[in-house]
């Protein structure tokens, strides 16, 4: 996990010494925005970064991932597509980072769809094996009480919501796993 956090920093400290300074600290921003839960307007700063670099791979990974992380899936991996194929064929950080995160955004997709065909079993399986990455913690609870609220098991879902709020201050909702999370709790 530490290694996976250094290797990004190094990748966003190689970008802003490469790179010109304003999209730098933009990228910057909306990559702290990101990590702090903020996406919607993470999303907003990758896509003013995107209309002048639009073949950027580190941006459109970040962008891809941000995309992850508010639950659009399909675009993520669209995104994620794209940094792929603007990255150099080999084994450089960026590219087996995208290849990782192109893994986890198709898994949660393969998850979605057995929650939605009425087979929570298999999803639940798909979750299990799914890397045990920080940077996924809302995302799984999330997809986990869906799986429990697909089995009817109301007890177990309502413990994997109320674990996203312990991820949050109380003081308002950061993200749509907090609004979710808080509009379940409440039911």
């Amino acid at each position: 996990m530490r290694t996976l956090q250094f290797l990004i920093s190094g990748i966003i400290i190689i970008s802003l010494t490469t790179g010109c300074g304003k999209t730098a600290k933009m990228h910057q921003k909306a990559y702290d925005l990101s990590e702090a839960g903020n996406y919607h307007e993470a999303l907003g700063l990758y896509e003013k970064m995107l209309k002048e670099k639009p073949d950027k791979p580190l941006i459109l990974n970040d962008y891809g991932w941000t995309l992850f992380m508010s639950d659009s899936l399909e675009a993520a991996i669209t995104m994620l597509e794209k940094a792929k194929s603007s990255t150099n064929e080999g084994g450089s950080i960026l590219r087996r980072n995208i290849k990782k995160n192109l893994r986890i955004a198709s898994t949660y997709i393969q998850v979605k769809e057995h929650i939605q065909q009425g087979n929570p079993e298999k999803a639940k399986e798909l979750l299990d094996e799914i890397d045990r990455s920080w940077k996924t913690r809302e995302m799984k609870l999330k997809y986990y009480a869906l799986v429990y609220e697909s089995m009817e098991n109301e007890s177990k879902a309502r413990e994997y919501w109320q674990r996203i709020l312990q991820f949050y201050p109380q003081d308002g909702e950061r993200n749509h796993f907090q609004k979710l999370a808080s509009t379940k709790i409440k039911q």
